[in-house]
C-alpha cells in the first residue's frame, strides 16, 4: 500500500508556493508526489501549460511526475465539470486509472480551494482523502465563502498560507478550528531565487516603476475606461517621482489591455513605456531586476514586493473599487482592506500611512468576517459588537446599512416616510388583531374542553 500525494494547481504562482511548502517539509514523506495541473482559461486549449513555462523545470523537480487535469476530463471544461454524487465513485476509478494509481493507494490531496472547481470537484471525487488547503493570496485572510459539510471538515487537516502580513492570521476555515500553518519566509525567498536564476530577461538598465495590472473590468468592478485611467494615473505618478521608465505587467488572467492608450499616457508624461508579458511570477523579477517603485490597485504583488523584498510600493483606487463591490460578501473586500492598511496610497490627497498594527487589523478583519458570513461566524457576534462599540469610525469598512441589517452597534434606526409608516403601522394593527383573535379562540377551546365546575369539585 503506497502513500501518494496529489497536488492540484491552476497557476505557476501556486506551483511556486507548493515548492516552498515542500522545501519546508510541510507535507511530510510520501511514496510518490503528483502535480495535477489545470488550465482554467476560457479556452484552455490555447492557454500555456504550467509545465511549459520557462523556468518551470526547476520547480517540477519537487514532484515525481505531472499530469493534466484537462486531459483527464477532456473535452469538458475544468470550471464546469461537476459530477453528481452517484457518479463520483465512477470518476474516482477513472482518475486512479488515468493517474496510474492502484485501488489501494492512499491518496492525500493538496488543493488551492475547497469551494469551486476544479479543486472542489477533485475533493468530491477522492471522497475519503485527507486534504491540505494551501492559500497563496490575500483572500486567505477573509472568511470561508461557503459552508462545509461535517464530513468535509473532518478531512481538512490544515491551511498553509504565505505570511504576507507579518503577525496576521488567516480567517479561512477558522470557524472549523482548522490549524493555520505559515510557509517559512526563507523557503519562499529561496524558491523565488531559484526561479529567477533559471529564467533570463534583459534588465531595464535604469531605475523604473513596475505597474501591476489586474482584470477589474472583467470582474465588473470598474469599467474598462476607468481601469485604463487608473493605470494611466499610475504612469503619471511614476513620472512625478522622477522615474523615466515604466514597465506594465498585465495580470495573467486579464484580457488584452489597450496598450496603445497607455503608451500615449507614458509619452505625454515623458517616460518610456515597456510591456512585460513574462509568464513567470513577478516575484522572480523582484529578485532579478528589482524596480525602484511598484504600483497597482490591490494586487498581492504589492504586498510581496514590500514584505519579502523590501521594495517601495504604492496603491491607488482601492477605496473606489471597494465601494463598487456588488455584494458585501464579495471575497475581494478583504484584499482591498488589507492593501488600504499596509500599502501607502499614491493619490494626490492621500494621507501618510502609519505602520500597520497587526492586532488592530486582525480585529477589523474578524469583524468584517462576521459581517460578511454571519451565519457561519455566529460565535463572533459579541466580539464584533464590542469592536464596533470601541472603534471610533469603522463606517468606511463596515457601513451603517450592514450594521443595521445585523442589528449591530452603530447602525442608524430604520427611518420611514409617512406613507411607509402608515403601511407598516397598519400591518402591525392587523397582526395584533389576529393575535388577539387567536388567543380568544384558544381560550374558548380550552374552556369547552374543561369539565364542569361541580364535577371537578366532586
Amino acid at each position: 500500500m503506497r502513500r501518494v500525494q496529489v497536488f492540484e494547481a491552476s497557476s505557476f504562482y501556486q506551483v511556486m508556493v507548493l515548492a516552498a511548502a515542500l522545501d519546508a517539509g510541510s507535507f511530510g514523506d510520501a511514496d510518490e508526489r503528483i502535480l495535477l495541473t489545470s488550465a482554467n482559461a476560457e479556452v484552455p486549449e490555447v492557454a500555456p501549460r504550467i509545465d511549459e513555462v520557462p523556468g518551470a523545470a526547476a520547480l517540477l523537480l519537487r514532484f515525481d511526475r505531472t499530469a493534466s487535469y484537462n486531459d483527464v476530463i477532456h473535452p469538458l471544461h475544468p470550471s464546469l465539470f461537476r459530477p453528481r454524487v452517484p457518479e463520483q465513485p465512477l470518476f474516482e476509478r477513472a482518475f486512479r486509472r488515468a493517474l496510474g494509481l492502484a485501488d489501494d493507494d492512499l491518496v492525500e490531496l493538496a488543493v488551492e480551494s475547497v469551494h469551486v472547481p476544479p479543486a472542489r470537484t477533485i475533493l468530491n471525487i477522492f471522497a475519503e482523502a485527507p486534504v491540505t488547503v494551501y492559500a497563496e493570496g490575500l483572500m486567505s485572510y477573509g472568511p470561508t465563502r461557503d459552508p462545509l459539510t461535517p464530513v468535509m471538515v473532518d478531512r481538512v487537516r490544515s491551511v498553509l498560507y504565505l505570511d504576507l502580513v507579518r503577525g496576521l492570521l488567516p480567517e479561512l476555515l477558522r470557524e472549523y478550528r482548522v490549524p493555520a500553518v505559515a510557509i517559512p519566509e526563507h523557503a519562499f525567498r529561496q524558491v523565488v531565487a531559484e526561479l529567477a536564476g533559471a529564467t533570463a530577461a534583459a534588465p531595464v538598465g535604469e531605475p523604473y516603476a513596475l505597474i501591476l495590472g489586474q482584470y477589474l473590468a472583467s470582474l465588473h468592478l470598474l469599467s474598462r475606461r476607468a481601469e485604463l485611467e487608473l493605470y494611466a494615473g499610475l504612469i503619471r505618478t511614476a513620472a512625478g517621482r522622477g522615474l523615466r521608465t515604466v514597465v506594465m505587467r498585465p495580470h495573467p488572467s486579464a484580457p488584452g489591455h489597450d496598450v496603445e492608450s497607455l503608451r500615449m499616457a507614458a509619452l505625454e508624461s515623458g517616460v518610456r513605456f515597456e510591456l512585460d508579458t513574462d509568464p513567470v511570477p513577478v516575484e522572480a523579477r523582484y529578485h532579478r531586476d528589482p524596480p525602484a517603485l511598484v504600483l497597482g490597485c490591490f494586487s498581492t504583488g504589492l504586498v510581496t514586493a514590500q514584505r519579502y523584498f523590501g521594495l517601495p510600493a504604492g496603491s491607488a483606487g482601492a477605496a473606489a473599487v471597494r465601494a463598487a463591490l456588488p455584494r458585501f460578501e464579495d471575497s475581494n473586500r478583504i484584499p482591498l482592506v488589507i492593501v488600504e492598511h499596509v500599502i501607502p496610497r499614491v493619490d494626490e490627497d492621500a494621507p501618510a500611512l502609519a505602520a500597520p498594527d497587526p492586532i488592530a487589523l486582525q480585529a477589523l478583519l474578524s469583524a468584517l468576517g462576521y459581517c460578511m458570513q454571519w451565519r457561519a461566524h455566529a460565535a463572533d457576534r459579541a466580539r464584533t459588537a464590542a469592536y464596533l462599540r470601541r472603534t471610533p469610525d469603522p463606517a468606511s469598512f463596515i457601513p451603517r446599512s450592514r450594521r443595521r441589517e445585523l442589528l449591530l452597534p452603530g447602525g442608524w434606526p430604520l427611518t420611514l416616510g409617512p406613507s411607509r409608516f402608515a403601511r407598516w403601522s397598519g400591518r402591525a394593527t392587523v397582526a395584533r388583531a389576529r393575535a388577539a383573535q387567536a388567543l380568544a379562540l384558544a381560550r374558548h377551546v380550552a374552556g369547552a374542553a374543561s369539565p364542569p365546575a361541580d364535577r371537578r369539585r366532586a
